[in-house]
């Protein structure tokens, strides 16, 4: 379980409380007028959340280009001279943003 602790604590104690969360890979909720506001998590735990992120990424990316290329077939638009700007461009007016 996590520990939770006032904002006033962690700072007067910020040291053990890093020491504790490495030591024991336990994430420590801080809080602010009892709200929880941030959070002291364990590094291993963002390096496996990113690797996570990666992975469903490619596999999205993967997925996805077989149909990004007839999309872009269609609207007579070569992939090899597509610039980032362009592709920004094209994913907002597909989100309605432009």
């Amino acid at each position: 379980m996590n520990q939770l602790v006032s904002a006033t604590f962690a700072r007067n104690n910020f040291s053990d409380i890093l020491d504790q969360v490495v030591a024991e890979k336990k994430t420590v909720i801080l809080l602010r007028k009892s709200q929880p506001q941030a959070a002291i998590i364990p590094y291993e735990e963002i390096e496996i959340k990113e690797k996570n992120w990666q992975r469903e990424f490619s596999q999205a990316m993967r997925e996805t280009r077989p149909y990004f290329l007839r999309w872009l077939k269609k609207q007579k638009i070569n992939p090899k001279k597509l610039t980032e700007e362009k592709l920004y461009e094209l994913i907002d007016r597909a989100a309605g943003r432009n």
